[in-house]
């Protein structure tokens, strides 16, 4: 939500804990039972499709850094035991492609580290003893087995696929964002054009809850976000 939204979702709970309040100022009105109901279920609704928001980016993010420290940690310790089975075996080409420094391996991008792995992956199982040979030969002698070269190969492809298929969670995202707005607009719409004139007609015979509900209409403005108004352009309850 951006700050303008959240000062009005602010405002509309505001109203709405007013009405409820001072029900016995309006519970001859019917019209003002239909009006609470649908700001109620407009406020329910801003908040419904802000967890949404809110849970669908954390949720993304998690997902990702999980993964990302899951490929990390084994790929550099599958890397350290292919290299060293190389350099006992003279294979400085094998070397080259694995070895990278702590620097070098801690800089990788996300993109980067999942190739990394990938050829780590490969690497490993041409060196992996065969199903028929003695398990300690090979990579087998440092510890390495099929399992943990597959998990690896499990992690590095869900990982990549995180990375180049965010389409869910950007459009879960989008879908919340617009739901967000148009909540808003309608619970203002609501506010502006039925609410404020039903309850201008009942001010006369009910003066504490009209004045609490203009206080409650008064935005408090707790910070600006993109596409808020500027200075020049104030918000109007």
């Amino acid at each position: 939500m951006t700050d303008l939204q959240t000062n009005r979702y602010d405002m509309h709970r505001a109203v709405l804990g007013v009405l409820d309040t001072h029900a016995d100022a309006w519970t001859a009105v019917p019209a003002m039972q239909d009006l609470r109901d649908r700001l109620a279920d407009l406020i329910a609704q801003t908040r419904s499709a802000a967890q949404a928001q809110t849970r669908t980016s954390e949720g993304a993010t998690a997902v990702k850094a999980d993964l990302r420290d899951a490929v990390a940690d084994r790929s550099w310790r599958l890397a350290q035991a292919v290299a060293a089975w190389a350099r006992a075996n003279d294979r400085p080409d094998v070397v080259a492609a694995v070895t990278l420094s702590a620097r070098e391996f801690a800089a990788l991008r996300d993109a980067a580290l999942a190739d990394y792995s990938e050829v780590v992956v490969a690497e490993a199982r041409l060196h992996l003893p065969t199903p028929e040979a003695d398990p300690t030969t090979g990579l087998g002698a440092y510890g390495v087995t099929a399992a943990f070269v597959d998990a690896l190969d499990a992690l590095d492809d869900e990982f990549a696929a995180e990375l180049s298929n965010p389409r869910e969670a950007i459009v879960a995202r989008s879908g919340a964002t617009r739901a967000i707005a148009v909540a808003t607009r309608q619970a203002q719409a609501l506010l502006r054009s039925e609410m404020d004139p039903t309850v201008a007609f009942l001010a006369p015979d009910a003066p504490a809850f009209a004045a609490d509900y203009r206080n409650a209409r008064t935005i408090i403005d707790r910070g600006r976000g993109p596409g808020d108004p500027g200075p020049d352009d104030p918000e109007t309850p």
